[in-house]
């Protein structure tokens, strides 16, 4: 009897065991986000809020096959491969990424890469990326959105202090006609700044036989053309950006008068309501050379947030950053060599690297 008893328990316990594996089987499928394309399946959930063309459109072929999405929309080389980061069967998407090895620190494997490289660094993949072997150096290298407000915020602070106490101790004379000119040609200045460094220096293509100057561009600019998912290398790490910060003081002193240094270091800015209020502080404070400082690190600060939310950010349609947002997808998954511009397209329309944003039938809804 006691057998007989021992068996049910038995039984009943393995019925359960079975139910919640069933039910756990049957929870991470509806969780599974599966289209087909060309006999292949793919498992997109992960990227869904990344779609460049927003999530809502995706969501009618969930368990559909893309293949009329894809003649209908065409897509550039750098998606397809994309899509293969997520197929169900990873034999075939080998080609380029069994180039390196994705479980070691990378860095020091892609001057090795050759002709490969430049290739290779513009088919995008949704992983994230280990540079350094040493977790120290690596750390270096890793920077959340959030710490950019918090360290340059009261740095700003204490500049915009330290301004006004040195005006309170001398007497400052100035004309409106002054900043105003000065602030507009800052402007100017700052973002073909913006647009050169990005273009000439992010976009210089290396030689293929220099394994230095291929890792070098990787560093700079290339990590973030491979992985641009990754959100831990979206804003500039904190310590290379001081010690650049420091190195542009030190050429502008050089270069421009005090007036100009400080309007030059505004012209990241994007919300109308920060250049106002900069705006009149530049008439109260218009010749204190600390403000050259506090300005910087605005600046920066809104400049490199401004990037950050064109990757992870949802604008509404109609919104300036709903167009520099397709402008930026348009940039890393298919005109790598357009649209250079972060904060503003002026540069690219002077140059004619603008990119001709195709006319939607209904909006992106990310």
């Amino acid at each position: 009897m006691a057998k007989t008893t021992d068996s049910i328990r038995d039984v009943r316990k393995r019925t359960t065991e079975s139910k919640s594996e069933l039910q756990s089987i049957e929870n991470k499928q509806n969780n599974d986000f599966l289209v087909n394309y060309q006999n292949q399946s793919y498992n997109i959930q992960k990227f869904l809020r990344y779609h460049p063309g927003g999530t809502k459109i995706l969501r009618y072929f969930k368990n559909r096959s893309l293949e009329k999405a894809f003649e209908e929309f065409p897509h550039s080389q750098a998606a397809f491969h994309l899509l293969q980061e997520f197929t169900l069967n990873q034999e075939k998407y080998q080609k380029y990424e069994n180039l390196i090895d994705w479980d070691k620190a990378i860095l020091g494997q892609v001057g090795s890469l050759g002709h490969h490289y430049w290739e290779w660094v513009n088919l995008p993949v949704y992983r994230d990326i280990k540079l350094f072997k040493s977790n120290i150096l690596e750390s270096l290298t890793i920077t959340p959105w959030y710490l950019i407000p918090i360290v340059w915020i009261p740095m700003s602070l204490y500049f915009f202090y330290k301004g006004l106490a040195r005006i309170a101790a001398i007497n400052t004379e100035s004309t409106v006609f002054e900043p105003l000119t000065s602030f507009i040609f800052g402007i100017f200045i700052w973002t073909m700044l913006e647009y050169v460094v990005h273009r000439e220096v992010f976009h210089f293509k290396p030689p293929d036989n220099s394994k230095l100057f291929i890792t070098l561009h990787f560093l700079l600019h290339g990590v973030h053309h491979k992985a641009p998912f990754d959100k831990r290398r979206l804003v500039f790490p904190i310590l290379p950006a001081l010690l650049v910060a420091k190195l542009l003081l030190m050429i502008y002193n050089m270069v421009f008068p005090q007036t100009i240094i400080y309007f030059i270091l505004s012209g990241t800015m994007t919300g109308i309501g920060i250049k106002i209020f900069i705006f009149i502080d530049f008439i109260i404070n218009i010749n204190d050379v600390s403000n050259v400082k506090k300005i910087c690190l605005i600046g920066y600060m809104i400049y490199d947030l401004t990037h950050y939310y064109l990757h992870h950010g949802a604008p509404k349609f109609g919104t300036y950053m709903y167009l520099m947002k397709r402008n930026h997808n348009y940039h890393h998954f298919l005109h790598h060599d357009l649209g250079f511009g972060i904060t503003s397209k002026l540069w690219d329309y002077i140059f004619r690297t603008n990119i001709c944003l195709r006319q939607l039938l209904k909006p992106i809804e990310w």
